[in-house]
Order: C-alpha cells, then structure tokens, then sequence
C-alpha cells in the first residue's frame, strides 16, 4: 500500500528529478540535476519490463465533439489517427461530470461521498489526497516508477503537497488560457504568472519530463491535465478559429434548442471557441505522440487520451455540464499500445471514472489499492475475456444554484441538475430530486429526444434500472454517509442531500440566523423559564427547511450573483414576511412555557 506523502518525504526526495523551470534559475537547476559536468553517468539500455503510463486528459471535451464520431469536419487529424492506432472505448462516461468529483476519483480510486470531493463547491477533507489515503502516484510509486503530474488540479491547493508525485506541475485553475498561474510543487515555490496558451506551455513541459526520463531504467507513469476546452470560450487561439466553419455550415446536434444561438451571436462565437479550443488540444495531443515517436518509447508506452466530461451546449436545453445527458456524461477515451491494444477496434462496454485508477494499475500490472472502488478493466482492453458490469453509477452532488432556484419557486433547468442514475449499453435511467426522471434508449434514440420515464411499454425496463441504481447506491454512498443522508427513497435521498451540503457551506449564516432570531425574541417580555428555554426553541424554528429559504434570499439579495428571475424587492418583502412567521411560530412555543 502506498504510504503518504507526509511519512515518506525522505523516500520521495531520492526520486524527485529535475522539473521543467521557465527563465534562468530553471536552466541551473536542471543543470545541476544533470550533473555540473554535463556528464551523467552511463544508463543501461531500456529494460523496463512494464509500460510507462501517459494519461491525458483534457477539460470538458464530450464525445459527440469528435472527429471519429458526428464531427468528421472538425480538422483534429491526430484524435482520428489515435483512434486508428488504438482502441475507442465509446462507452465511457463521467461518473460525475464535473471537474472536482472526477479528480477526485482518478486521484484517490474512491467514490465523491467517500473522498469528500462531492461536487465544484463541497470538498470537505483535503488530508484524503495522500494523507488518510494513498493515491494513484503512491501506487505508482511503490511499484518503482517515476511519476508526474503536469496541468489543471483543481482540488484543494494544498494538497498537491501531499500528493505523492515525484514531479509535479501545478497549473492554478482560472478560466484564462492565455495566463495562468504556475508553481513548480516539489520545491514549493510560490506562484508565477505565466503568458501564452496553457495548453502548449503545459505540453513543452511534458515534452520535456519525456525527454528527460525516455532512458531510465525505471518506467514513468505522467498524467497531463490540459484546461481547454474548458471555459472561457472567447478566446481560442485565432488560427485554430478561423477554421471552424461559420453559419448555416456550423453543425449543431438534432437535440439542441436553436432559439439561444439565433437571438444571441455571442452563444453562436462561444460554441465556435469550444469547438477551436478542441482543435488546440488536437495539436498537443499530437505533440506529445510526436516525441513518444522520436524517443523510441511508444512501443513501450500506454498512451490514453479522455476528458473530465463534457459540455451540452444547449442539447436537451442544458447549457453546461453537471446533468446526466450524454453530451454532459459521455466522454472520448482512446487508449494505444501497440502489439498489445488492437488497433482500429471499438469496444462498447461500460467504463466510468471510477475504473480510471484501477485499469491503469492493471495495465502496468501492478496491484490495485484496496481503497479503489472501481473496476480493473485492463483485461476489456486487452480483448481478454472479462465478465464487467451491466451499468455504470452516475452521480450529480450537491449545487446551490439549483437548491436556491427551488427553494424560490423557480425551475433550476436542466444544468446542474443533482441527481442520482444509471447507464447501461443501451439505457439512460435517471432520477433526481422529484422522482424518476428520465429514460432513454440510446440506441434507438441516440440524441435522447424521447423520454421513455412514463411509457407503459419500458416498465420492466425502468424496474430493473431502479433495481441496478439501489445496488450502486449500496456500494457507492451507503458506507460513506450517516443515516438521515440515505433515505430507501431516491428521490428524497437526492433532495435531503442536496440541501445538507448546501446549508453545510453556510453554516456560520445559519448561527448568525439563529442569533438574530434570539436577539429580537429576547427583547420580548418573557418569563425565566422562557428564556432558558429560548435556544431549544429557535434552534427548532429554524430548522433546515426554515433556514433554507431565508437563506436562498438572502443569496438572491446580498449574493454575488443573482441566480432567479425575481426582483430584489420581491425577495426582500418574501424574506422579511418569513422572518415575521418564524418569530410568531417561536412565539407560540414559547407561550406554551410557563
């Protein structure tokens, strides 16, 4: 089992190799990690007997955005040439589709409510990442190889101290591509500004960790996080727009609302952005299968290339990611190993994040960490004989955009949605915080325009979906949440929970709720017997349901940004008439104490 970065430093600084440093205090360090003499000492021809892992990855990339799927026009000449070298895996999907839960789940193997990585806005314990828990670089690690992280974190910062990788890259998460912040983490230097797009200055950087270790004796194991196409989607590079077609020749999938793109051109140069910036990423995937080549390591290298999830754009009338339609879920995984993965085939099984951590140990033939709660899927793409599960486990946690909306009577859409589900080969079942959801046949319907919820006809379908998401949900939360978090009925389970993680990043406006209840209640001509009992009885009218609303007013009033329809002026007089009847609710109680 891997040990924690905190316990093994020692045994972590006798492998750390130089790190790819900008500007002259980067070239002596190298340098002097060379060797001052420029001489290193003489390495043995490559006996490595287990592949080196390259995982890249990119940020919000879905999979009918690519060339070898509805997108042949899109000039990425390097996703369809890695398609023809390895295996598509077209079945795989975000376990969670949203950038923190997916992190999570690659970095530590274990489920959002297990690692506390539950959504964007709910990461409770960062001392999970290599601190109670051993992560992916640990395994890694502990079987002899070097490994490196270059790219978008997106945990907490602090973390990537403890990670466990020997190099590491941390590119601070920000929607700029063209300048971000960049700390080398082994040295723990502090933050530099760094100019031009992300995504080339991220690849220079593992072009080089490849340059670097292409002769070790040891194999490596590097996972290149790139940020585009990730928001902001105004600011592609120019030459990777101007090929993307404009007008009646842009394509938009059969599903999408057209009304936003017609009345607003901003969404049209948006989706034309995201669209560029995938062409971009197309060029450094490229890059890096490039020097692969050139070192004479691809023969003895897993390359993988996939993304967090993926983005709707209008499909179904979601804008975004965090929903559990496909163009949100389902994401492009290509994996080449030549003479070992066959080339051109396309495998239709069930993959999800959950597995990533598992199958990278299993291709590289070392032991998969108990804590991972995926599956080893190393045999499925070695075309071996494997018995896989039937489903994949979807989950969408905990977004106060959505609570807020609902508390206020407002329909929070089809982004964001929390909820809890299930993807078979053919099947889409979902249920969120109303009950079930949606049902689709993603064969017979592969844009999932027809939502099959309530026909008479799929019932035995939509019982044994239901019967396949209570099993996932047994293994996947049960043993990670107390008891008033999991209710039998999904539905609830999907509320009750959605409203405990958004109270809980309150909880200090909950007590300051509360005390200003007590101070206008204590003005009152009360009894001592009722002003001992004055906590017990605020703490009772203010439960989570009476502190939810006054809370998503108060967001609506005071917040960053607004998230309703609703004047401020109608928020203020619901906000102030509810206050009024929790005052009257706690002075009845306290009547009844004399």
């Amino acid at each position: 089992m891997g040990m924690p970065a905190e316990l093994s430093d020692a045994s972590a600084n006798l492998k750390r190799r130089s790190f790819l440093k900008w500007g002259m205090t980067g070239i002596v360090a190298n340098a002097l990690n060379k060797g001052l003499a420029n001489m290193p000492e003489p390495k043995p021809e490559n006996r490595k007997t287990r592949p080196n892992i390259v995982y890249l990855f990119s940020d919000e990339h879905r999979w009918c955005s690519c060339p070898f799927t509805e997108r042949p026009d899109l000039p990425t000449p390097n996703m369809s040439k890695l398609a023809g070298q390895g295996l598509r895996m077209d079945n795989c999907c975000s376990t969670s589709p949203i950038c923190v839960p997916y992190r999570g789940m690659m970095i530590t193997g274990q489920w959002p409510h297990q690692s506390s990585c539950i959504s964007n806005e709910v990461f409770l314990d960062p001392g999970v990442i290599g601190k109670k828990s051993p992560t992916i670089a640990h395994a890694f690690n502990d079987a002899g190889y070097t490994t490196g992280y270059i790219g978008k974190w997106h945990l907490h910062n602090d973390s990537v101290y403890h990670a466990g990788f020997d190099e590491f890259t941390h590119w601070l998460y920000g929607d700029n591509h063209w300048e971000t912040e960049v700390r080398d983490v082994p040295s723990k230097e502090e933050f530099r500004k760094v100019e031009g797009y992300n995504a080339i200055g991220m690849t220079d950087q593992a072009l080089d960790f490849l340059d670097r270790h292409a002769k070790d004796e040891d194999p490596f194991m590097l996972m290149i996080s790139l940020n585009p196409p990730h928001w902001r989607w105004d600011d592609a590079p120019k030459e990777m727009l101007d090929m993307i077609p404009e007008g009646e020749e842009l394509y938009y999938r059969p599903n999408v609302n057209k009304e936003p793109f017609e009345k607003r051109e901003q969404e049209v140069f948006y989706y034309r952005n995201y669209l560029a910036h995938i062409c971009a990423v197309d060029r450094e995937v490229g890059r890096v299968l490039t020097e692969l080549e050139k070192q004479g390591l691809e023969d003895d290298t897993v390359f993988i290339y996939s993304s967090d999830h993926g983005s709707s754009f209008w499909s179904n009338d979601a804008t975004s990611k965090a929903n559990p339609f496909d163009e949100s879920v389902r994401v492009p995984f290509i994996a080449r190993w030549p003479g070992r993965i066959e080339a051109g085939r396309i495998c239709n099984r069930n993959i999800g994040t959950m597995d990533l951590f598992p199958t990278l140990c299993g291709l590289a033939g070392i032991p998969v960490p108990e804590e991972c709660g995926g599956t080893n899927l190393a045999p499925t793409l070695l075309s071996q004989p494997q018995k896989v599960p039937e489903t994949q486990f979807l989950t969408v946690n905990s977004f106060r955009r959505n609570y807020f909306k609902r508390r206020l009577g407002e329909d929070p859409g089809n982004s964001f949605v929390p909820c809890r589900g299930v993807r078979s080969e053919r099947f889409s079942y979902i249920v969120n915080a109303d009950g079930p959801w949606l049902l689709y046949d993603n064969l017979a319907d592969p844009y999932q325009m027809h939502n099959l919820i309530e026909d008479p006809a799929h019932e035995a379908t939509r019982e044994k979906l239901h019967t396949e998401l209570v099993g996932w949900l047994a293994k996947a939360e049960d043993p990670f949440l107390p008891e008033e978090l999991k209710p039998s009925d999904v539905a609830e389970r999907v509320r009750c929970q959605n409203e405990y993680y958004c109270l809980k990043l309150h909880e200090k406006d909950w007590a300051a709720y509360r005390a200003s209840l007590s101070a206008i209640l204590e003005k009152e001509d009360v009894s001592p017997e009722q002003r001992k009992a004055l906590p017990r009885v605020v703490t009772e009218v203010s439960d989570a349901d009476n502190f939810g609303f006054w809370l998503a007013c108060d967001q609506e009033i005071n917040g960053k940004r607004k998230w309703t329809s609703f004047s401020k002026e109608e928020i203020r007089k619901r906000q102030e008439d509810h206050q009024a009847d929790t005052l009257k609710e706690a002075a009845v109680r306290l009547s009844d104490i004399t």
